[in-house]
């Protein structure tokens, strides 16, 4: 039988039929789904209280998630090379002019300096970055408490700092528009 392969596959006549590649194919997708979904099991859930922290902005202005209670709060984790971030962030960012709260972006690379995210962030004036806090925590350490393991991970919070929802991976812009309704936004 010739396949087309040279070497030991072969040698014993390995076959690659489009069969047995869809079955990789299908293989391949349901490992990543149970990782993912394994991801999301670990990750801080609904209805807990979202572990503070404390970052600073490019002023240098301290942020503690403590100082936003009182009204919802968006938290994004990402990266500057992340292109399902760089694909919904103009959507998100429509969402934090019209709505008007805080919409907190983290990024979780240690790559993305703080002249990275500024320089990123000049698209997005609405967006509040924060960096690391000399002395504080890190960016990473902020990432590890809310058990974040990619990104983009989006956390609706409510006033009083609980998680309405969290998404791993590209959200839809109308489920956080639910996600603050239901954390108690009146627009």
């Amino acid at each position: 039988m010739q396949s087309g392969l040279e070497g030991p596959w072969a040698q014993v006549g390995y076959n690659q039929s489009p069969v047995r590649g869809e079955l990789m194919r299908w293989k391949a997708t349901a490992v990543i789904l149970a990782a993912l979904m394994l991801a999301v099991g670990l990750a801080a859930k609904p209805g807990e209280v979202a572990p503070d922290f404390r970052l600073s902005d490019a002023s240098g202005k301290t942020y503690s998630l403590a100082s936003f209670r009182g009204k919802p709060v968006i938290l994004t984790f990402w990266a500057s090379w992340c292109p399902v971030c760089k694909a919904e962030f103009p959507k998100l960012h429509q969402i934090a002019q019209q709505y008007r709260v805080p919409f907190v972006v983290i990024s979780r690379e240690p790559k993305d300096t703080a002249s990275v995210v500024l320089a990123y962030m000049k698209a997005y004036p609405a967006f509040l970055p924060l960096l690391a806090l000399p002395g504080g925590d890190t960016p990473t350490a902020v990432a590890s408490r809310f058990k974040v393991l990619g990104q983009p991970w989006t956390f609706v919070l409510d006033g009083e700092g609980r998680i309405v929802n969290l998404y791993a991976g590209p959200v839809e812009a109308e489920a956080i528009k639910d996600d603050l309704a239901l954390a108690g936004y009146v627009p």
